[in-house]
């Protein structure tokens, strides 16, 4: 069953004009005036009212999916080769002590999985070469760890 607006507004209309109390009138007319205000900034402007259901979630890429498609963009784009490029740079300085200053120093002096990554060629083979270092590196780093 659905009403109009204005017989939804008549109801308190009529209790503001009819109530003999002073305080149930202006709670009517403040009622009112609250409806009033919804269907003329809700129903004559048009605004939207959150919808809520299955039809209407947002489908979120997963981390895999985001990364799939950064590499498929870095075969072409310089921007997506540097985000993962500093990806890269993020591994080793998440492995270091000082995280911000190992990320500057690789940035500016870059190490050899950086350095194949910015070198020209096939942008997968390098990678690929890149994140076998990386690999090593991280063997080597948790090797020392356990035997240290």
């Amino acid at each position: 069953m659905r009403f109009s607006p204005a017989a939804i507004a008549t109801v308190p209309l009529i209790i503001a004009v009819i109530a003999g109390s002073y305080l149930v009138r202006w709670l009517a007319v403040l009622v009112l005036g609250a409806f009033l205000a919804f269907v003329l900034f809700g129903f004559e402007i048009r605004i939207s009212l959150p919808r809520r259901g299955r039809e209407y979630n947002v489908r979120r890429k997963t981390d895999i999916e985001r990364v799939a498609t950064l590499i498929e963009r870095a075969r072409k784009g310089r921007v997506a080769r540097s985000l993962i490029e500093e990806k890269v740079v993020g591994i080793y300085a998440l492995l270091s002590d000082d995280y911000s200053r190992t990320f500057h120093t690789l940035i500016s002096e870059p190490n050899e999985a950086i350095k194949i990554l910015r070198s020209d060629g096939d942008f997968l083979d390098n990678l690929e070469k890149a994140l076998e270092i990386v690999e090593e590196d991280l063997y080597e780093d948790r090797r020392g760890k356990l035997e240290g």
